[in-house]
């Protein structure tokens, strides 16, 4: 086993403690996401600092490599003083008013807080919340619903197990392509029109469709 990984309350967690650098640290997670085979397209890792005190750049930094590989920052774990902690969870049951009442639930839902490049890859097998922006060339796939608290330019698929009740859902809606379940649609080639309300993108009579979001 790579000593960057320990083992608390039988959870594999990555270890960072143990580099002196930041440098370090995010080599270090780079060789063990390579080098261990275990982690899988959309795992939320566990990862260990330690008492080392990040600012919410170098944290950031830390997600970014994660997201390069596919992967989520489940817990980013600290030995500070309690209520000082690092942590962040993806929250459970995640609530959206304003939604269609036929919109599926599900048990988990991922929390992204930042953009997403171009090469960046992020799945759930439940919903996808992205509190950022989805560049060109980011791809976003969801087993459930994907809502997207900034601009969607990249490619969305939601209910990618076969769910047509799935929705895709963003403040501005501009993407390269857009599935839900197993129906695919792009825009037009040529200018693109910019609409300054939040849509939503769902299944109606076997089409991908368009409308405006009221929220």
């Amino acid at each position: 086993m790579s000593s960057a990984v320990k083992i608390l309350e039988g959870e594999k967690i990555i270890n960072l403690e143990i580099y002196d650098t930041f440098m370090d640290m995010k080599k270090g997670l780079k060789e063990e996401i390579r080098q261990n085979q275990k982690y899988r397209l959309g795992d939320k890792v566990n990862v260990y600092i330690g008492y080392k005190n990040l600012s919410q750049k170098q944290i950031r930094e830390l997600e970014d490599i994660l997201l390069d590989y596919g992967l989520h920052l489940k817990e980013l774990m600290t030995n500070g003083p309690p209520g000082q902690e690092n942590s962040f969870f993806l929250p459970q049951n995640e609530e959206n008013a304003g939604f269609p009442a036929d919109m599926p639930e599900y048990e988990e839902t991922a929390l992204i807080r930042k953009n997403l490049r171009s090469g960046q890859k992020c799945f759930a097998r439940g919903n996808i919340v992205i509190l950022g922006d989805v560049n060109p060339g980011a791809e976003v796939i969801a087993g459930g619903n994907i809502l997207v608290m900034g601009v969607l330019r990249g490619m969305a698929h939601a209910g990618a197990f076969g769910d047509e009740k799935a929705i895709i859902a963003a403040y501005r809606l501009i993407p390269t392509q857009l599935r839900i379940a197993n129906h695919i649609t792009r825009p037009p080639d040529g200018e693109v029109i910019m609409v300054n309300t939040p849509e939503l993108a769902r299944i109606r009579a076997g089409k991908v469709v368009i409308e405006k979001l009221k929220i």
